[in-house]
């Protein structure tokens, strides 16, 4: 059962980072979690979605969901994956065109407890309490620029809501820069930046780790600095 909203109380002992999207470079985020003196222990790791595809190790990057300090919302990615296993053949033709292929090395129960990973523990948001603070974290954007039609949302999921969750890039796109209601600030991915973009008070981290022909490379970045205004 896919949750809309995840909230995550403030973490009393240690630090949380966000990172954007990872596209199947696990040993990248390993790297880069050395870097900053990551402690599993202690630690969180706020992911942006699109966990998979295009790069080396899909598998393991998606099985991070299952580790205590990591934390993901479901991307674009994530969603063709569930509906090329559902049998939506052009998704699936998608999914194989931009880097599904892995999938093909899994067994049958193997993809069906990946899709159960997405399902259960891949929301569309999550809400981190970073002190007096709230940081809101999706993959693409927020439904009506208001973060209460996250908190809010009553009934069935609707396809507008996954399309603008984790779809729709209207916003980088046509440089909008007025904040999202009721949340202190967001963190996305989805749409490439050459560096970590704001606009009003939603900061773009896809970077492109699996962009080599634009020099990308994999964000990770403290939580507490996406709060700090322009």
């Amino acid at each position: 059962m896919i949750q809309v909203l995840q909230t995550l109380a403030n973490n009393s002992l240690g630090r949380d980072f966000v990172v954007g999207d990872l596209h199947g470079y696990y040993a990248e985020l390993m790297q880069a979690l050395e870097q900053v003196s990551f402690d599993f222990t202690q630690d969180r790791l706020l992911a942006v979605g699109d966990l998979i595809n295009r790069g080396p190790d899909s598998y393991n990057c998606l099985q991070l969901v299952n580790e205590p300090w990591f934390y993901s919302v479901q991307g674009n990615h994530e969603r063709l994956m569930l509906y090329s296993l559902a049998g939506n053949k052009s998704a699936y033709l998608a999914w194989q065109k931009h880097g599904g292929g892995w999938a093909s090395l899994c067994k049958e129960e193997e993809l069906h407890d990946l899709v159960e990973l997405i399902q259960n523990k891949m929301p569309l948001a999550l809400e981190v309490s970073l002190e007096e603070e709230r940081l809101g974290i999706v993959h693409a954007e927020v439904p009506k620029d208001d973060w209460n039609s996250l908190r809010q949302w009553q009934g069935e999921i609707t396809r507008e809501l996954l399309d603008t969750t984790t779809v729709l890039r209207n916003r980088l796109h046509k440089k909008l820069d007025h904040p999202v209601a009721n949340i202190d600030a967001v963190a996305c991915g989805h749409t490439l930046v050459k560096k970590p973009t704001r606009l009003g008070n939603v900061n773009y981290l896809e970077t492109g780790i699996c962009a080599p022909q634009m020099k990308g490379y994999l964000t990770l970045i403290e939580a507490k600095q996406l709060l700090a205004t322009n």
